[in-house]
């Protein structure tokens, strides 16, 4: 019987974590991770820019225990601008420090949204995670 451990990691799959939210954009808890992973991508698209005068950015945080939206550990090396061109895929790029990226089972994967979100909507973020022992 082939189990997990005596498959090296970069040969694991991947599963996926995504959130839709039309408008209304704001802080939220996107999923939970079912085992031990570490998250190895992450994409935002959105349908209209935000175009507030300040930044309007996205990052993704791991929570752990009863840790709020806003509240956990940035688990992406840097925002995502949300002001950018609408309809474009981007990519974000996991911290890789620290272990930070590994999420235990039963974490929570949030969103962070900083700067005002008014014009901002139909926004799609997709997390990937690959499970480690």
């Amino acid at each position: 019987m082939i189990k997990r451990k005596n498959i090296d990691p970069s040969h694991r799959p991947v599963y996926a974590i995504t959130d839709y939210q039309a408008s209304s954009i704001a802080d939220k808890i996107i999923g939970i991770c079912p085992v031990k992973s570490r998250l190895v991508a992450v994409y935002e698209t959105h349908g209209t820019a935000g175009n507030d005068g300040s930044a309007v950015t996205l990052s993704i945080e791991r929570l752990q225990g009863t840790e709020t939206s806003a509240s956990g550990d940035q688990v992406t090396a840097a925002d995502i601008d949300l002001k950018g061109t609408a309809n474009t895929p981007q990519k974000g790029t996991p911290v890789r420090t620290s272990d930070i990226d590994i999420f235990e089972a039963g974490n929570r994967v949030g969103i962070n949204v900083t700067g005002t979100t008014t014009t901002l909507a139909t926004m799609v973020v997709t997390c990937l995670f690959r499970p480690v022992d």
